[in-house]
């Protein structure tokens, strides 16, 4: 299918695709930049990882989803779902990649300027304040508009001339459970690629991301969200617990971040809900 794309970009872009094995490639036309992203191979999530979050959402919502949803057997998302998804939230105006082409085995775009992951390390701490609370906010207008994203961390967010687009909606996880709990997960995704990113040490992290949360919840995106971040907050917390004894592990002389962002994020959620009145003695 194609949206207003003249043939020689077509052209020009499966051209690339054929000399990359890359998945996502970039093509240059007339003075432009643009982006082909191949669908994704399917694989279906291992049936073990699948029970544990089978078990945890049946935990946090009382709902128990079918297998085949949290093994995400359903080839045809991969194959038009991230299309409808660009072209659904771009009707309501949300600031998405416009589709160029869809072809049979990838799609086409613009390039939408750099992650902002990626410029974390050119900015001042004072600046990375003051953008990542903006995208706080804005990720809450996006929830209280009814919208999740699926995969909320920043490197899916892009910035150009000062404005930032959304852009990797592949994950199908959030068609199948309730609302709330796709925007939570959106939340806590965020969170945790923020923590010791780029120049963000533990303390200046730990400092942050209760302020991202109050920027979030600051646009109202509901009660549901917050009940579900509520009983979730026990799970995380016992889950950072868990990893205490990983904290300080190294691979190959560098630091292993995962455990400790993991308490970062659990801590700073405990502060948030039990300032907001909504502490795990309240569960």
């Amino acid at each position: 299918m194609t949206e207003n794309c003249q043939p020689a970009l077509i052209e020009q872009a499966e051209t690339a695709l054929a000399a990359s094995t890359d998945r996502v490639v970039f093509v240059p036309f007339e003075g432009r930049r643009y982006v082909a992203k191949r669908f994704a191979d399917h694989r279906p999530r291992p049936r073990l990882q699948s029970l544990a979050l089978r078990w945890l959402v049946k935990r946090i919502t009382g709902q128990a989803l079918p297998m085949d949803t949290l093994r995400l057997a359903d080839t045809g998302f991969q194959a038009g779902g991230e299309a409808r998804r660009l072209r659904s939230l771009a009707q309501v105006g949300v600031r998405v990649p416009p589709l160029v082409h869809v072809g049979t085995h990838y799609l086409l775009m613009p390039h939408c300027g750099k992650p902002l992951a990626d410029l974390l390390a050119d900015w001042s701490i004072d600046t990375i304040r003051t953008e990542l609370i903006a995208q706080a906010a804005d990720l809450g207008r996006f929830h209280r508009d009814g919208q999740w994203h699926g995969a909320a961390q920043i490197k899916n967010l892009t910035w150009q001339d000062g404005q930032t687009w959304r852009i990797d909606f592949e994950e199908s996880f959030g068609e199948q459970v309730p609302l709330p709990v796709a925007q939570a997960l959106d939340v806590v995704l965020f969170l945790d690629s923020i923590a010791l990113a780029g120049p963000l040490d533990e303390t200046e992290s730990r400092r942050l991301l209760p302020r991202l949360l109050e920027a979030w919840a600051a646009q109202q995106p509901g009660d549901a969200v917050i009940d579900v971040l509520r009983r979730g907050e026990r799970w995380l917390a016992r889950l950072a617990w868990l990893s205490l004894p990983f904290r300080r592990r190294t691979r190959k002389g560098r630091p292993r971040k995962g455990a400790l962002r993991l308490a970062i994020v659990s801590d700073a959620m405990t502060q948030f809900l039990k300032a907001s009145g909504d502490g795990r003695g309240h569960a």
